[in-house]
């Protein structure tokens, strides 16, 4: 029964707040888990996103974020597979044990940094399950007459390792932990290693056959090799920052959990049937905490899997030290002995329910419509049939992810300029009015002023100014809400005007939601860049003070913004405008 409930308590509490338009922070999970863009690393995110595909349930990315919710389900059972383990190995206790078992399973599966990767679409709960996996496969391999399970260990290896570096070597220090501390786990391993090491390799490279799928895939897609390895090879960030863990540590362990985890840690090292098992969860609470300096995310809004599973493995720790209290409570020579063991039980299961929470708090701001309103001001507001010329991965990504919320409507055709091969090939195919773009996108690596205003004469195109593609294009733009809308022929300062009017009340309007997202925040501010450089070009300085006024609702420090108005409105020396970037 316990069990039971540390699986479904997470399972059900991500599942409730699950929305159907994706948060910004996920937007190149987002995309992945879709199919709409080609990495090689997180392979398993599409077959996640997956596993409710078909079912009549709000968006495509709100089944897609239900999967990831069973995925925290899964690591719920498989962290209280180890959390029983350890804990029966410190004491024999079996009822206790299961239960503090259970809490300390649920105050790390339903805290607000589990919860938040739980709920959103390709987050970082499955590769925090892939760490947890081999160690939960193999958590009786240092006990006497236990069933081998090198196999499955050797396949759960594999996944791990090929699902993001960091998650596996996660998992293999605590594989190697478990193996070298215990005595009766490294002689099984050193027997089935002698007798069956063909089988436990094509084991550990059929765990890799997801990461090798992607990569093929990836290379299918155009995208060269050393830059799709290089890309988010430690987590996804979006806004959130990596470095030192002592802050995540302090915000989201706190300071009962990390004094019982390494009560814990002490406990395993004094009990012998205890010390493999303990020195697995300990290596993943080291390896997992010091990912942050090697660049997994430490939120706000992104967390990294190997840092999930440093939490889990602390809670794990700390399931031996609640045990370990209540049964000397219990067992003390003072009266009511064992009513008091009940009432600390009964404040250790406030833990789980204080973390759900909070969880239940930090993921609100989900709620409050902001990705759909940038949606609507970004791709609503463009006339139909326009063409969208994106020309930064980040807008790719928040295309990608309109599109799987349905926020981008069927008749926008969305030309990924910034990469070439089968993704950009499949867009400008669509329509003969795209060639004469095609063509240049080929041969130049970038857009002409001929063959977009030949397209603007056909079809409505929207794009951001791109420095590095010449002023001449910046002369066409006219604000259409966050993006440009290029014209055939040159407009003046007059049309810029009316656009910059019309959209004041909408900046407004999301400058409010998107206060409390940071990647959205992020989003419009690298959109009113671009526009404020486009519009520094024409030295007018009335529409570079409305421009840089709207860049500042976004991003009040911005050092491009400072360097617009010190040229430009205050004839300062500054960096030329050639030489900054949106």
């Amino acid at each position: 029964m316990t069990a039971l409930v540390a699986a479904l308590a997470p399972a059900c509490l991500a599942a409730a707040h699950v929305g159907n338009v994706a948060d910004a922070a996920h937007d190149a999970g987002v995309a992945r888990a879709m199919g709409l863009e080609a990495q090689p690393w997180r392979a398993l995110d599409p077959v996640v996103a997956s596993v409710f595909a078909v079912l009549p349930l709000g968006t495509r990315a709100a089944r897609a974020g239900l999967g990831e919710a069973v995925v925290a389900g899964m690591a719920g059972a498989a962290l209280f597979v180890v959390a029983w383990r350890f804990a029966a190995a410190c004491a024999d206790a079996p009822r206790l044990g299961a239960l503090t078992a259970a809490i300390a399973t649920l105050a790390a599966v339903c805290a607000p940094a589990w919860q938040m990767e739980a709920a959103a679409v390709a987050g970082s709960t499955t590769g925090a399950l892939l760490v947890l996996l081999p160690v939960a496969v193999m958590a009786r391999a240092d006990e006497a007459g236990a069933p081998p399970r090198w196999r499955a260990g050797a396949v759960a290896l594999g996944l791990a390792l090929g699902y993001e570096p960091l998650v596996g070597a996660c998992a293999l220090a605590a594989c190697a932990a478990l193996v070298v501390v215990g005595p009766n786990a490294r002689r099984g391993a050193v027997a089935a290693w002698r007798t069956d090491s063909r089988v436990l390799l094509a084991c550990f490279v059929g765990g890799l056959a997801p990461l090798l799928v992607a990569v093929a895939r990836t290379r299918l897609a155009g995208v060269p090799f050393g830059a799709a390895l290089a890309d988010a090879w430690a987590g996804e960030h979006g806004a959130s920052h990596a470095g030192s863990p002592s802050p995540f540590l302090r915000a989201e362990l706190g300071v009962v959990l990390g004094a019982m985890a390494a009560g814990g840690a002490v406990l395993a090292a004094l009990a012998p049937r205890a010390r493999a098992l303990g020195a697995a969860l300990l290596a993943v609470v080291v390896v997992g905490f010091a990912s942050g300096w090697a660049g997994a995310p430490l939120g706000p809004t992104r967390f990294g899997a190997p840092v999930l599973a440093a939490t889990a493995a602390a809670c794990g720790l700390a399931g031996a030290s609640m045990q370990a209290i209540v049964r000397a409570i219990a067992e003390a020579k003072v009266p009511l002995a064992r009513a008091s063991a009940a009432m600390v039980l009964v404040l250790e299961l406030a833990i789980p329910v204080d973390s759900a929470d909070e969880a239940l708090l930090r993921t609100l701001p989900r709620a409050n419509g902001a990705a759909a309103l940038w949606d609507d001001l970004a791709w609503g507001e463009l006339p139909p049939r326009t063409v969208v010329l994106v020309s930064d991965a980040r807008l790719g990504r928040r295309a990608a992810a309109a599109q799987a919320t349905g926020a981008l409507r069927g008749d926008l055709a969305v030309v990924p300029a910034q990469t070439r091969g089968a993704a950009a090939s499949r867009v400008l195919s669509q329509d003969a009015a795209l060639v004469p773009l095609w063509r240049d996108l080929e041969l130049a690596g970038s857009p002409s002023e001929a063959s977009l205003s030949s397209l603007a004469s056909v079809r409505p195109l929207a794009m951001t100014y791109e420095p590095r593609w010449g002023r001449a294009l910046g002369r066409h733009l006219v604000p259409v809400a966050l993006l440009d809308r290029f014209e055939p022929e040159p407009r003046g300062a007059s049309d810029r005007k009316r656009a910059l009017d019309a959209f004041a009340p909408k900046r407004e309007r999301l400058a409010r939601v998107a206060s409390k997202d940071p990647e959205l925040a992020g989003a419009s501010a690298y959109l009113l860049r671009a526009r404020a450089l486009d519009v520094a070009e024409s030295g007018d300085r009335d529409l570079v003070g409305r421009t840089v006024d709207d860049l500042h609702t976004f991003a009040p420090d911005d050092p491009v913004a400072a360097a617009i108005v010190a040229r430009v409105v205050l004839g300062k020396g500054a960096p030329k405008l050639d030489d900054l970037r949106p």
